[in-house]
């Protein structure tokens, strides 16, 4: 069966060359002139993947682009661009879309990219639209999010940076029965500027402010009837928190410029790799807002916790790349699964398929083996234990690179954790395991 592409383009000769392109090349093709017309195709049709033109009326690619965000979060969009428009494309990708293409199209380029766009939408579907792992403490995890979806009480997830906080968020969506309908929007507290915030959550009316030409709906709007992830919300700015805390309390938000309150009917979730309780200490974030979002909590664990689950995910990730790159199957040498069992993996999941995509790059279809992932891996140093064996003197290695970032900050543990680029609670962790001291 072939691949679904939902083609939106304004222009209708180059929207009939492309929908040719595409056509000829085995995909199946339905086409939309605006960005409301793509929507209302994309609900009743489900493609594959998205190809959009970015400047469009009266509803643009980025109305296209938010409306795969909060509904079907793994369909890849693609977004296409005037040469002046450049920049925008950009910001576009910041915000969700796979990729951009500049106008004239090159059609050889143009079905690359298509093609890599459905390989990654492929990949989500199987791999990253779920928390893989058969360890117990996964287990685990998989059973509380039923528990976690049944009720529309706000959760709290905690866990160090790559271990799946989103893809936890994205699960109890699914498996809500009374919001898995609805949209299901996700706004990152940490990327957006200060002066823009406000908006982003609670939208605002035209003429609220300069550069304020037409209404804009916040996430808590788009979130109607479904759930709200607040990603990185030890990051919120403490000006905005009480109005934070009243939308949550009151279940209403006021859009910047608006009269009169409007009600939202939502479930919150929420997500940090900070300490709140440490930031409530220190007057950093307001205590009863972290009770309000803090009423179910979970924390997932650190893929060093998860057992023989760093198997499990670098093969799923090694199958996937050998398939995305062009190239034979391949395999892990027991030599190098004992490299990567044995890593601490301070960017956790994240960062094993990163790794196993340099991998897969570097070895190009040949077995995979130590002196490869210790050339990627940052602290870890090959040793030979015998005449053949590589291994890793990864423990010595750890300690020496905590100490000497502790040293160099004159043991200030958040400056530390920050040129390790870990959370302060993994490094809490890696201290106390190792028994580090000052003295």
């Amino acid at each position: 069966m072939p691949e679904k592409i939902l083609l939106v383009e304004d222009e209708e000769k180059l929207r009939r060359l492309l929908q040719l392109v595409l056509s000829d090349a085995g995909y199946e093709v339905k086409t939309a002139s605006d960005g409301g017309s793509a929507v209302r195709c994309w609900k009743e049709w489900q493609p594959s993947l998205v190809l959009t033109d970015l400047k469009m009326e009266p509803l643009d690619g980025l109305h296209v682009l938010r409306y795969g965000q909060d509904h079907n979060v793994d369909i890849p969009c693609i977004i296409l661009t005037a040469y002046g428009t450049v920049e925008a494309a950009v910001e576009a990708m910041k915000n969700g879309a796979f990729d951009f293409l500049t106008k004239p199209v090159d059609h050889v380029q143009l079905l690359e990219v298509v093609k890599q766009g459905l390989e990654a939408g492929q990949f989500k579907t199987h791999h990253s639209g779920e928390l893989l792992g058969s360890s117990d403490v996964m287990q685990e995890i998989r059973d509380e999010i039923s528990m976690l979806a049944a009720t529309d009480s706000a959760v709290l997830i905690l866990g160090e940076s790559g271990t799946g906080k989103e893809l936890m968020a994205r699960a109890i969506h699914r498996t809500s029965l009374k919001r898995k309908n609805g949209p299901f929007v996700r706004l990152n507290c940490a990327s957006i500027p200060l002066d823009l915030l406000e908006s982003e959550l609670f939208g605002h009316k035209k003429g609220s402010f300069t550069g304020a030409t037409t209404d804009h709906d916040g996430a808590f709007i788009r979130a109607d009837g479904g759930i709200l992830f607040l990603d990185e919300i030890g990051d919120l700015p403490l000006a905005l928190q009480p109005k934070l805390l009243h939308a949550v309390e009151e279940k209403e938000i006021l859009p910047l410029g608006a009269n009169k309150p409007q009600p939202v009917s939502l479930k919150i979730l929420s997500s940090t790799n900070l300490d709140l309780q440490e930031m409530v200490r220190r007057k950093e974030f307001r205590m009863d807002l972290f009770y309000r979002l803090n009423t179910i909590q979970v924390t997932l664990p650190p893929l060093r916790e998860r057992g023989n689950d760093v198997e499990e995910l670098a093969t799923a990730f090694l199958s996937f790349f050998t398939r995305e790159f062009g190239f034979p199957d391949t395999a892990l040498s027991n030599d190098a699964l004992h490299v990567m069992r044995t890593y601490s993996w301070p960017g956790n999941v994240r960062e094993l398929r990163n790794v196993m995509e340099r991998a897969v790059l570097k070895c190009q279809g040949k077995e995979i083996v130590p002196d490869c992932i210790s050339t990627i891996l940052p602290e870890t140093t090959v040793k030979h234990c015998d005449d053949s064996t590589p291994c890793l003197d990864l423990v010595a290695k750890e300690q020496e690179l905590l100490l000497t970032a502790l040293k160099q900050n004159n043991w200030n543990k958040t400056k530390a954790a920050r040129e390790l680029n870990i959370s302060r609670s993994a490094l809490r962790y890696r201290i106390k395991k190792y028994g580090i001291s000052k003295s």
